[in-house]
C-alpha cells in the first residue's frame, strides 16, 4: 500500500478489507474463535484471510466542548438520546439500535428549523481542538506490523457533509439550502472556520495519510460539490501536500458527478470506491472519470461478500479490476467499505489468492 502511495511499484497488487464491521458484530453475536477475540484478534483475523487491514484513522486529537456548553446523553431501550445546551437554546437528536445491522440510525435531527442552526453555529464557534501527538505513535505501534505504515489520520469533512452527516439529514439540508440561504451561509462558515483549525495542525504534523471523512455520494452532494465542497477540499489538500501529507477522500457512494472532480480539487487518493455491480460506474470507466494521476482504492462493494453473490461474482469483479487498472499501478484492492456481518469471509480469502494468482507485477 505503502509503494502505491509513493508512486512505486509493489511486488503485487495491494489489498485492504475492512472487517471491524464484521469483527465488532459476530463479538456481540458471541461466535468468534478466541483466536480472534479483542484487538489482536481482529489482527490474527485479517493475516489469517490474507488481507491487509484498513487502520482505522487516528483522530489525532480531542474536539473540546466550550466552557457553557453542556452535553447529555441518556439511552434506555435501543434508544440514544443526546441534547446540547447552551446560553442560546437546546438541541437534540435522537439515534435508535437496529439489532439486525447492528448499528444506530437516526430517528431525530439535532437541527429541524433554522432556530437551531443558531445553537449549532453557537457549538461550533465555541469548540477547541487539542493535538495529540501520542496518538500518531501509538496507531503506528499497534498497526504498522498490519497495515498501512505512515501514520493514517482520520479528519473531518467539509461543512456541508458534516451538517449532512451528523446535524441534519439530507431532506432538510435541502430545504434549508433552498429556504435559509444566509442562516445556512453563516452555519456553514462557523463550522468551517473550526475544521480550517483542525487541518491547520494536521498540517503542522509529522508526515502521514489524511483521511478527508467526507462519506460522499454524488446522488446527494453532486449539485453541490462545486460551490459548497471543492472549495474546502482545495483549500485542505494544499495545506496538507506543502506540509508532507498524502490526502484521501471517502467517497463511499454513487460517484458519477463526483469522483471526476475530486483530482482537479487536489485529492492525492479516493477512498472506498463502489462500482457496479452496488455503484453506479462500471469497473472500465473509474480511470477515464477519475484522471490519471489519482490514486483509488476499493472495487469491491461489501455487499458482493454476502449473499446472493458467490464466489464466481468475486472472481469476475477481481478479474475486471486487474484488466483493467494493473497497469495504472494507481489502484489498492478495498472493500468499499466494509464486510457485511453476514458476508463470507471464504469470499476474504479468495481476493488474495486470486490477487496472488493474476495481480502480480
Amino acid at each position: 500500500m505503502e509503494a502505491v502511495l509513493k508512486g512505486k511499484t509493489p511486488d503485487a497488487m495491494a489489498w485492504c478489507g475492512d472487517l471491524t464491521y464484521w469483527h465488532k458484530a459476530h463479538g456481540l453475536i458471541g461466535d468468534l474463535p478466541a483466536r480472534w477475540q479483542g484487538p489482536d484478534g481482529r489482527h490474527r483475523l485479517n493475516q489469517e484471510l490474507g488481507v491487509s487491514e484498513y487502520v482505522p484513522g487516528c483522530l489525532g486529537g480531542d474536539t473540546l466542548e466550550g466552557d457553557r456548553v453542556e452535553t447529555e446523553t441518556t439511552e434506555v431501550a435501543g434508544v440514544r438520546i443526546r441534547r446540547w445546551h447552551t446560553p442560546v437554546g437546546t438541541i437534540q437528536e435522537t439515534q435508535q439500535y437496529s439489532p439486525e445491522s447492528f448499528s444506530w440510525g437516526y430517528t431525530e435531527h439535532a437541527i429541524k428549523s433554522a432556530d437551531d442552526l443558531r445553537v449549532l453555529r453557537y457549538l461550533f464557534e465555541q469548540r477547541r481542538f487539542v493535538p495529540d501527538p501520542e496518538r500518531f505513535t501509538k496507531e503506528d505501534r499497534e498497526y504498522a506490523a498490519y497495515g498501512l505504515g505512515p501514520t493514517h489520520v482520520g479528519a473531518p469533512p467539509t461543512p456541508l457533509s458534516e451538517l449532512n452527516k451528523h446535524w441534519v439529514g439530507v431532506m432538510d439540508l435541502t430545504y434549508l439550502l433552498a429556504d435559509e440561504p444566509e442562516e445556512m451561509q453563516r452555519t456553514l462558515a462557523a463550522v468551517g472556520a473550526f475544521y480550517d483549525e483542525v487541518y491547520r495542525r494536521l498540517a503542522e504534523a509529522p508526515p502521514s495519510v489524511v483521511m478527508i471523512n467526507e462519506n460522499l455520494t454524488a446522488i446527494t452532494m453532486a449539485p453541490y460539490f462545486d460551490d459548497y465542497i471543492a472549495p474546502y477540499v482545495r483549500r485542505w489538500t494544499t495545506w496538507l501536500r506543502a506540509g508532507g501529507h498524502i490526502s484521501m477522500l471517502h467517497n463511499d457512494g454513487t460517484l458519477r458527478g463526483t469522483l471526476e472532480k475530486l483530482g482537479p480539487a487536489g485529492v492525492d487518493c479516493i477512498d472506498s470506491v463502489v462500482p457496479k455491480p452496488v455503484g453506479d460506474v462500471e469497473i472500465a470507466d473509474l480511470r477515464r472519470l477519475a484522471g490519471d494521476e489519482v490514486i483509488l482504492v476499493g472495487g469491491l462493494p461489501g455487499a458482493i461478500f454476502a449473499p446472493p453473490f458467490k464466489a464466481r461474482d468475486i472472481e469476475k469483479q477481481v478479474k475486471e479490476i486487474i484488466k483493467h487498472h494493473k497497469d495504472t499501478n494507481k489502484f489498492i484492492f478495498g472493500v468499499a467499505d466494509q464486510v457485511p456481518p453476514n458476508g463470507d469471509l471464504a469470499l476474504v480469502r479468495l481476493v488474495g489468492e486470486l490477487i496472488e494468482e493474476y495481480g502480480r507485477y
